[in-house]
């Protein structure tokens, strides 16, 4: 009998498109809005609202940190702190699935927090798991087909958003990633600073640069992204504070300053209540 011995060559795991596409599939989610309960089923996964502090063992991270949604691989459960925001629990359990469903992601407890939770965290398991939500809140590449379709705007995710059930902030942030077209969006919030005597609710608010996100063809012709914390929000451009909303797109021009040369962008401000978004549409020549 020949001996045989264990091969030495690396697990082949299929790309991430392909595993999601899989899962949806086989979940039965084929149209939008994604069933989160139809993926927990099929992943033979309990979803519970807890209330962290109740548990000894969770309760010591808890109050070093603001947990929102834990994945314990042991018991199958994903939990999700009681209260949140419809839309902020149901990414946070299909971010638990991204962590699932990754074959790195191998130890037995997950703790996640506003941070971890957040587009922009610097930690590399917690980018794939927000990859891996994305790709299964906008089904693939189906929001972006849908998107590309439609006039080059922020007016386009903001109208496909509901159909995906997702937030403005998420559906901004996949139409430009994923765009085939030079665009950017720069994303601001509200630094939190003492009321003084004579203000009103209708004054501009500071703020500051969260992010920025870019298009492939936008990162090649022009930039990859801004410094955070500058400022480069024509403040012209923000409405008072009783018309904030994404009914209200105001639209102007931004002027950038790189190392060699500057740009003027035609531009779409609006907000969501809670952060700024400015959309960088096109190059003018004006």
């Amino acid at each position: 009998m020949e001996n045989l011995s264990v091969s030495d060559k690396t697990l082949q795991v299929p790309p991430l498109e392909e595993i999601v596409e899989t899962l949806l599939v086989e979940a039965g989610c084929g149209a939008p809005p994604t069933n989160e309960n139809r993926l927990l089923d099929f992943l033979n996964l309990r979803q519970l609202s807890f209330d962290f502090m109740q548990d000894p063992e969770l309760a010591r991270v808890a109050v070093k940190q603001d947990i929102r949604a834990v994945l314990s691989l042991n018991h199958r459960v994903v939990a999700t702190q009681p209260g949140l925001n419809p839309k902020r629990k149901r990414f946070g359990i299909l971010h638990e699935i991204g962590h699932f469903i990754n074959h790195e992601h191998l130890q037995k407890l997950f703790y996640d927090t506003d941070e971890t939770l957040s587009w922009y965290t610097h930690v590399r398991i917690e980018r794939e798991a927000n990859e891996t939500a994305a790709q299964l809140l906008f089904q693939g590449n189906r929001f972006t087909e849908e998107a590309i379709s439609l006039p080059l705007s922020a007016h386009t995710p903001i109208k496909l958003a509901p159909t995906f059930d997702a937030s403005y902030e998420a559906s901004l942030r996949r139409y430009t990633e994923r765009h085939v077209l030079p665009c950017a969006l720069i994303v601001f919030d509200k630094k939190k600073t003492a009321k003084l005597p004579g203000d009103t609710e209708d004054d501009i608010p500071e703020l500051r640069l969260q992010y920025t996100i870019t298009s492939a063809p936008f990162r090649r012709k022009y930039f990859s992204g801004l410094e955070a914390g500058s400022s480069v929000l024509e403040t012209d451009l923000l409405p008072d504070g009783s018309h904030w909303g994404t009914s209200n797109i105001v639209e102007g021009t931004l002027n950038v300053r790189g190392n060699e040369r500057n740009w003027v962008f035609e531009t779409e401000v609006f907000s969501n209540g809670y952060k700024i978004f400015q959309f960088l549409v096109r190059e003018t020549k004006s």
